[in-house]
């Protein structure tokens, strides 16, 4: 997938401890000259909160493709493809100072923006929810969550296991967990958020693949009979 391109780097320098640890290992950088196209993305920091069902910052579901661009304005190490799901524009957060990441913004055929995924620190839910936040953090916050993995080939970044999903269909959200190894648990990836109570795409997967599977309400890991060689 061509996105892992760009979020390889980020997971294996970011480590999901607290965030004096964080701050330790990556510390900020002076920013250079901003860009006239970068100017308005990288001016979000009063627009940051994630919304279930809504939005993630300025960005809605159902915004245009040139709303998005306008928004978030492509640059040089920014990409876009398009696969079964439609059109991905994934937008590289570089300026962010506690360490780049991602926001793919996912497009229908119509070119309507359909679905939302922050994997950067930059955007946090109202409770503060954000990338590299621990489970406890969203089993607290969030009631009425569903589990479900993803049997995708082993990935060195995410631990080379299985991502976990965490989905509250009714309010338009998920939550996805990698494993960090050095740690033996689990951290949050992503945030996702999609249409309440309609279809999303799993990291570019239909829910109707085979790969999708329903695992125990708050689980972690896949049972060994899902992913027998985390064992």
């Amino acid at each position: 997938m061509k996105a892992m391109t760009l979020i390889l780097p980020t997971l294996l320098l970011l480590a999901p401890s607290n965030r004096v640890a964080l701050s330790a290992v990556i510390a900020p950088q002076p920013l250079a000259p901003i860009a006239p196209q970068e100017q308005e993305a990288t001016s979000l920091s009063g627009d940051v909160i994630i919304e279930p069902g809504l939005s993630v910052g300025p960005l809605k579901l159902g915004d245009t493709r040139d709303r998005a661009l306008e928004l978030f304005p492509k640059k040089g190490e920014d990409q876009e493809w398009t696969n079964s799901c439609g059109t991905t524009l994934d937008w590289v957060d570089s300026t962010n100072p506690t360490g780049r990441g991602d926001l793919f913004i996912r497009l229908n055929k119509k070119g309507k923006v359909f679905q939302i995924e922050s994997s950067t620190t930059r955007f946090h839910t109202g409770e503060g929810i954000t990338t590299f936040d621990h489970a406890e953090k969203v089993a607290n916050a969030y009631k009425d969550l569903h589990a479900y993995t993803l049997l995708t080939p082993p990935d060195p970044a995410r631990g080379d296991r299985p991502l976990v999903f965490w989905i509250d269909k009714k309010k338009g959200v998920a939550f996805v967990f990698a494993y960090y190894p050095q740690e033996r648990k689990r951290y949050l990836f992503k945030i996702i958020v999609f249409e309440p109570n309609k279809t999303f795409c799993p990291e570019e997967e239909t829910i109707s693949s085979s790969k999708w599977q329903s695992i125990p309400e708050h689980a972690l890991e896949p049972p060994p009979e899902l992913a027998p060689n985390r064992y």
